[in-house]
């Protein structure tokens, strides 16, 4: 067993299998082979899609959020929405994707930011080993959204508003680009898709560097 292997594994042992969702992605691994690694088709192919963790993430068919991709890429300098996958998503619309040049990224929607290690370090990994590494860890708190008193909301937006279905997110309203605010009560359950859109266009996105400390602007994505 490879490496990768045992570390997807680890994955479903640790999380669940995901629960709920498409078959697209499994059904047709080969129109990603060579654009994404061979962990997450095989990901696909053993698991399929859908919820895990009672809706803290769900994994996702790329080409539904493709046009995601293109509202925050396009015309980037160096990312290109084309060739940027979303694997999945946290219950606060934060995307874990995947870049065929720049390997693993976390597009943070709400706050407007984008981390991509591999771009801003200039150091590379084996592909399976970074996405995997990054799977991993979807059970941290990088994932919940906080409220004005720096408390975590997830736990008690399932409790009072209800779990997610597949396709869904939570988001405040009205989004906190428009002047809304950080608090449970301004919580509700949106349609993931278009409430993204709105999200993406909210607001000029930046690149992080997030291995400083604290956490520096690099530039503006799009420039």
């Amino acid at each position: 067993m490879k490496d990768y292997q045992i570390r997807l594994a680890s994955i479903i042992e640790d999380f669940g299998a995901p629960q709920g969702g498409e078959a697209a992605p499994a059904a047709e691994p080969e129109r990603y082979r060579g654009r994404v690694p061979d962990a997450v088709i095989e990901f696909w192919q053993q698991n399929g899609t859908g919820i895990i963790l009672d809706g803290y993430f769900q994994f996702c068919d790329p080409d539904m959020y493709a046009p995601i991709m293109k509202l925050v890429f396009d015309g980037d300098s160096e990312i290109e929405a084309g060739k940027t996958h979303v694997l999945g998503f946290g219950a606060f619309g934060k995307m874990i994707a995947w870049n065929e040049t720049h390997q693993d990224m976390i597009i943070d929607l709400v706050k407007g930011m984008v981390s991509c290690p591999a771009l801003t370090s200039g150091e590379k990994f084996d592909e399976n080993i970074a996405v995997t590494s990054q799977l991993m860890t979807l059970d941290q708190a990088f994932l919940d959204e906080y409220d004005a008193n720096a408390k975590k909301l997830f736990k008690s937006a399932r409790s009072k508003i209800g779990k997610l279905r597949v396709g869904q997110i939570y988001g405040f309203k009205p989004i906190l680009a428009l002047g809304g605010n950080r608090s449970l009560d301004s919580l509700t359950i949106y349609e993931a898709l278009p409430h993204m859109a709105i999200l993406a266009q909210a607001h000029g996105m930046q690149l992080m560097d997030n291995a400083s400390f604290p956490p520096k602007a690099v530039r503006a994505i799009g420039s």
